[in-house]
């Protein structure tokens, strides 16, 4: 018999101290992602942060929910962002992941999205017929240095036992690599002569109005209140011991080596233009949200603004999909190689809107900007 537990909100208090569920042989959520829940600005005290799924009284898959804000045809609406779904493999042809997403998508009344899954979940999700396409996302993977240690075993396992090896091959390369991008780097900071930068902890007046004069369209309306929240309540948090932890109790993101956010305001002639927000997660930096007012003497200067730091921080690969930076990117001799990116999205139907060309999906949107 298949049995769904629901956590709301109000019940993370209670939970925090459920020992049943904290001593299972693996995890539905860590502690740290309830305490995020718990403070979500957007998450009212019924809202539904998991569900965990019974057999016959054995805890064997959970779904977790990303309370937001989103903005479509003029109007402000809920929605509920799939952040988690896991299934224990013995499960197979039982139905539980199945009853699931049914029983989220009651709970919810529809008003589901996914920011991003894989081919198998989407043909699950598709096969469901409560969703529709939102947006398929052109991005770009901007590579500075070379990473054969990741890229090789992750292309072909059986190449596992050569990592050794495969780092030695990587310093050698980002010896030569390293002298191309300090001459490069000079390059950069002459076209940033009249930039300079505010790093924040939270988004003060003059970011709120960038944001405010540059989100038109944006599916979600980020506020201070939501990026003050985001950096205070992290869903990864650094972990240098991390091969003493049990991060693998847990099927998603839990302990990384590090794991940063910044916040950056961009001022030039000492008018503040621009708001950047970056994930830098290990040697990948990640470009969540941009804000700018388009045009390509802005998108150059945010793109060399983030070249720059990518640079300063020993990064190996960058991922964007703003428009303007991508431009830039595709144009720029910095980096070692370029890989096309495709993000997809989808929503619910019960939204009641097909066409989604007039609708602006930032990386961060959705659970993106977390892990």
């Amino acid at each position: 018999m298949i049995r769904i537990e629901e956590i709301r909100k109000k019940d993370i208090p209670t939970f925090f101290n459920d020992s049943f569920f904290w001593n299972q042989s693996f995890l539905a959520i860590t502690k740290h992602r309830l305490h995020a829940h718990l403070h979500n600005p957007n998450c009212d005290n019924n809202d539904i942060v998991l569900l965990l799924a019974f057999l016959n009284e054995e805890l064997v898959g959970y779904m977790g929910l990303f309370t937001d804000i989103i903005q479509l045809e003029g109007k402000s609406d809920k929605i509920g962002w799939l952040s988690t779904w896991w299934v224990h493999p013995k499960t197979k042809g039982t139905g539980v992941g199945r009853k699931i997403l049914e029983t989220m998508y009651e709970l919810n009344n529809g008003k589901i999205g996914i920011s991003q899954f894989t081919e198998s979940a989407r043909r699950v999700y598709d096969k469901s017929g409560y969703f529709v396409s939102l947006k398929e996302s052109n991005g770009i993977k901007a590579v500075l240095r070379s990473n054969l240690v990741f890229v090789i075993p992750t292309l072909y396992p059986k190449t596992t036992s050569l990592k050794s090896v495969l780092l030695n091959v990587d310093r050698l390369i980002n010896v030569f690599v390293n002298l191309k991008l300090a001459l490069q780097k000079r390059s950069v900071q002459k076209k940033l002569r009249n930039i300079s930068l505010e790093y924040l902890s939270i988004p003060d007046a003059e970011v709120s109005n960038i944001i405010a004069s540059n989100n038109s369209g944006h599916i979600s309306n980020k506020t201070s209140d939501f990026f003050e929240w985001l950096k205070k309540c992290p869903w990864v948090l650094e972990a240098p011991l991390l091969q003493y932890t049990e991060k693998n109790k847990y099927a998603f993101s839990m302990y990384d080596n590090s794991f940063s956010y910044y916040y950056i305001k961009i001022i030039k002639n000492q008018v503040p233009i621009a708001f950047v927000v970056l994930q830098v997660r290990n040697s990948t930096l990640k470009v969540l949200f941009a804000y700018y007012a388009k045009s390509t003497e802005n998108a150059q200067m945010v793109s060399d603004v983030i070249k720059l730091h990518a640079i300063t921080q020993n990064i190996r690969e960058v991922i964007c999909y703003d428009e303007g930076v991508v431009g830039q990117f595709k144009e720029s001799n910095l980096f070692l190689y370029r890989r096309k990116k495709i993000k997809s999205s989808i929503i619910s139907k019960v939204y009641k809107k097909t066409d989604f060309d007039d609708v602006v999906m930032n990386f961060g949107d959705g659970d993106c900007c977390f892990a």
